[in-house]
């Protein structure tokens, strides 16, 4: 019998949509895009109308042999549409194909989508393959003018360079930074009816006139004076303030909101929601597998209605009938959001976070409670505040200060109650919200703290609490903060640079070239020398491409392909003929590598070169003179450390399998290393060994990276490539040269998680001896280090 064919991107999804469909469905997976740009070659063709080549990657052929309609349900976006189109073209069906929308796949977000197919969008498809276009050509053009330029097997992106562009100027702006010296000046103070009641009011002004205090002496006489003044309260303002809640997440603001709130990545928070997307596992008395949250990649803050309807009861029960406003809220999406999408938010009703909770992995747990929490937030009533702002006069005999104290006490905790905020505890400031970060060089002077305030009148003489008296405090201004995968997100966003769908991949691809690093607890994007020098490179050759501006404008025009507003062609043509000028022209003149810089040293190798500080790469080196010439060329170097000074080879006990002459003790790209000292006559290298002995032949235990799995580390003996020996010892976990306390097995290892590390004994299901790896014992935690 014939059946109607559905057509989804990932098998997870097939499984959970086939079973609200039933028997007159088959329902199949393409598993991604049926067809793409090869990986290598440019394969487009400019002179053609910039058409691509593609390579056929699946085949659902035989499946649509035997159906009678098609019904193409790849996910609700630009990348959705295109796999749809290739679906289109290569099953070649003789019946019915049309294009429908999961924006949730439950039972009635499958039967909405079915119930109300569409034609495929031409413009939709137009857009997404104008946008892969650009990043091919730009992609494959200008990383071959870096290669030419700076050095051969790097690469740059037609947004990712823009991204890192972004973390180059935060970091030049950092490195500029001329901090400037304030001083925070306070008073203790407190009502003569009830000394007890201390509150703190800062300084503001000085005889009417707003003053601030730069340096230590001003500060040492404002110090004296405010310690004899007499204080007066000047002037009490009490008023209510309200805390709107924030919308339902988009994808940006949930990014954000993971980075700070779970430490939670970009990348590793879409593949957590993609499959809360896509349907989990709940058993059959919740329904079997169940998608839990709408679609994920969107910027639109839009609620379906009902869903907007049904809250409201919802929150009546569980909060009370203050907490639900009179009318229902409403947030704006930013411009040129994809409206047809709703914003983030769960599924169903039915199903909280606690309910759930045991059929979910932690981490899927923690997103879905932050989605579920966020959206319901966003439809509950203000939180409110009493807020009293005090302005108090503090006379000298030559002159009168100005100071300001504040409270806010939290009357109605509003929206907060969704989020578990305890009454009276300074909230946490969520992604989406009004306020951002300080801006550089801001002076934090605050005058109104969270907490009641005594009660005070105007005019009343205040005293001086004397201990602790009048305080002083030395302050300094601070740079901007590097991005973090949060704040650069939110910049991202903010200049309209990439789609929802590609902030978690232009990070990752920004972090796994070697252009930035990690710093600050690894949660900080810091520019290596490498990445400087690339951002430098093209903005010098002068490529809008680079520009942030640039981008954002690239990103109307797609929006206006995709409203069938601008020609696909048209749009190529205009960007390629002036990419191609500039590109021409950036390709003249001299390469972006600095000139190499004489020390005055003559080689100690060949006697007649003068060793020279080099570029690469990978860093400055010290290398001859001679290096470079066609007769007898001098390979001598010697490396250089990231404070430019020559590093001073540490001669070792081991000796090189290769010649048996002694070897050092050097720093490479991924870290310490031996290296013969015969070098560059013997090219003898070795991973440096742990000083752990291998318990099966007594070989050393060395740091080996797998050409499986992924790449993992892992931790072997250095006898695996031995020919006569061949030992396959092999452990996961990092040997620690400490015997055990409780069996005196030679060894510890590594264990437990980043969060809580712990050292444990090697023979972890006979001895089962555990300890934190901070846990006082010096030689232990000395190890673990």
């Amino acid at each position: 019998m014939a059946k109607t064919l559905v057509v989804v991107e990932s098998p997870a999804k097939a499984k959970t949509i086939k079973k609200y469909l039933g028997s007159d469905y088959e329902v199949l997976a393409s598993k991604g895009h049926v067809k793409d740009l090869p990986k290598s070659g440019k394969a487009i063709d400019i002179e053609n109308g910039f058409t691509e080549k593609f390579e056929v990657l699946a085949e659902l052929k035989a499946a649509a042999k035997n159906a009678d309609a098609i019904l193409l349900a790849t996910d609700p976006d630009r990348e959705g549409e295109a796999i749809a189109f290739h679906l289109a073209e290569e099953l070649k069906i003789k019946g019915i194909t049309r294009r429908v929308e999961f924006h949730e796949i439950t039972k009635t977000g499958v039967k909405r989508g079915v119930d109300n197919p569409r034609d495929l969008d031409k413009d939709l498809y137009d857009a997404q393959r104008c946008r892969r276009v650009l990043d091919r050509i730009v992609g494959y053009d200008v990383s071959s003018l870096v290669w030419k330029k700076l050095a051969f097997g790097l690469s740059a992106g037609r947004v990712q360079s823009v991204a890192l562009r972004l973390i180059v100027d935060r970091e030049r702006e950092i490195e500029a930074f001329v901090p400037e010296e304030y001083w925070n000046i306070g008073a203790p103070l407190a009502s003569k009816r009830d000394p007890r009641a201390v509150f703190h009011a800062r300084l503001s002004s000085k005889n009417d006139k707003k003053f601030e205090v730069v340096d230590g002496v001003t500060a040492a006489s404002v110090k004296a004076d405010l310690t004899g003044a007499t204080y007066t309260v000047a002037k009490i303002t009490k008023r209510e303030t309200k805390r709107h809640p924030a919308p339902p997440y988009t994808t940006s603001k949930l990014q954000q909101d993971a980075v700070n709130r779970l430490s939670f990545g970009a990348k590793r928070t879409m593949q957590i929601a993609q499959g809360l997307y896509e349907g989990v596992e709940l058993g059959k008395d919740l329904g079997g597998t169940v998608g839990l949250i709408t679609y994920m990649r969107t910027d639109s803050t839009r609620v379906a209605p009902e869903m907007v309807t049904g809250v409201r009861p919802y929150l009546h029960a569980t909060f009370g009938k203050a907490y639900v406003p009179a009318k229902a809220n409403e947030y704006k999406s930013k411009k040129n959001a994809q409206e047809a999408h709703e914003a983030i938010r769960p599924a169903s009703l039915d199903l909280p976070p606690e309910t759930v909770r045991k059929y979910l992995k932690e981490e899927q747990y923690k997103l879905y409670k932050l989605i579920w929490d966020r959206f319901v937030a966003s439809q509950m009533a203000d939180a409110t505040y009493d807020q009293t702002s005090v302005d108090i006069e503090a006379k000298t005999k030559s002159d009168s200060y100005g100071l300001k104290a504040g409270g806010r006490v939290l009357k109605f905790a509003g929206w907060l109650e969704a989020l578990g905020t305890p009454k009276g505890q300074k909230e946490e400031k969520l992604a989406g919200e009004e306020e951002e970060a300080p801006a550089s060089g801001a002076r934090l002077m605050t005058t109104e703290e969270d907490g009641e305030m005594p009660p005070l009148e105007q005019n009343e003489a205040l005293l001086l609490k004397n201990p602790p008296g009048v305080a002083a405090d030395q302050k300094f201004t601070q740079p901007p903060a590097r991005y973090n995968e949060g704040s650069l997100v939110r910049e991202l966003e903010e200049r309209g640079i990439g789609r929802p769908s590609t902030y978690a991949e232009i990070i990752n691809k920004v972090h796994a070239r070697d252009y930035v690093e990690k710093v600050d607890g690894g949660k900080a994007f810091r520019p290596t020398d490498l990445g400087k020098r690339v951002v430098d490179g093209l903005v010098g050759a002068k490529l809008d491409f680079i520009e942030p501006a640039f981008t954002s404008a690239m990103e109307e025009a797609l929006a206006q392909v995709e409203a069938g507003k601008e020609d696909r062609v048209v749009l190529l043509k205009r960007f390629y003929k002036k990419f191609r000028e500039q590109l021409d022209a950036g390709s003249k003149g001299d390469r972006w590598v600095p000139d190499p810089e004489p020390t005055g040293e003559i080689c100690d190798k060949c006697g007649t070169g003068q060793m020279m500080k080099r570029w690469s790469k990978n860093g400055y080196f010290i290398g001859c003179s001679n290096y470079g010439r066609k007769k007898d060329p001098c390979k001598n170097t010697r490396n250089l450390d990231k404070d430019g000074n020559v590093q001073v080879a540490e001669l070792t006990e081991y000796k090189c399998h290769k010649c048996s002459k002694p070897m050092v003790k050097k720093s490479g790209r991924y870290g310490e290393f031996l290296s013969c000292t015969g070098y560059p006559e013997c090219d003898g290298t070795r991973p440096v060994p742990l000083g752990v002995p291998c318990p099966k032949c007594g070989g050393d235990i060395i740091e080996i990276r797998s050409a499986k799995r992924g790449g993992r580390t892992f931790y072997g003996c250095s006898n695996y490539a031995v020919e006569t020996i061949k030992c396959d010892f092999k452990l996961w976990a990092k040997p620690i040269p400490t015997p055990c306390p409780a069996c005196n097995l030679p060894f510890l290892v590594m264990g437990g998680t980043k969060a809580k590390p712990q050292i444990q004994c090697s023979d972890t299901k006979g001895c089962g001896y555990k300890a934190p790896a901070s846990d006082g014992d010096g030689d232990l935690a000395a190890s673990a280090e």
